[in-house]
């Protein structure tokens, strides 16, 4: 694996989103390649702060009925 296929897998491997193969792979070139190694590490504490960070409200309950009704009529 070369470091541009390596950087494309990064982000689905966080998510828990490669195959076996994939992830196994990615593994293996994470373990050579200290650049990536690095790259992966930054953007898994990333992923953490954003999910630490990110406020989650509940939509109102008219908001939510207004768009199932325009969803059911566009079906």
């Amino acid at each position: 694996m070369n470091c541009n296929k390596a950087m494309v897998l990064m982000s689905a491997a966080i998510d828990g989103e490669l195959s076996p193969k994939e992830e196994a792979e990615l593994a293996h070139h994470l373990a050579q390649c200290p650049e990536c190694r690095a790259e992966f590490q930054d953007a898994k504490k990333t992923k953490i702060i954003i999910r630490e960070r990110i406020v989650r409200v509940k939509a109102p309950s008219n908001l939510i009925e207004s768009i199932a009704r325009l969803t059911s009529i566009t079906s």
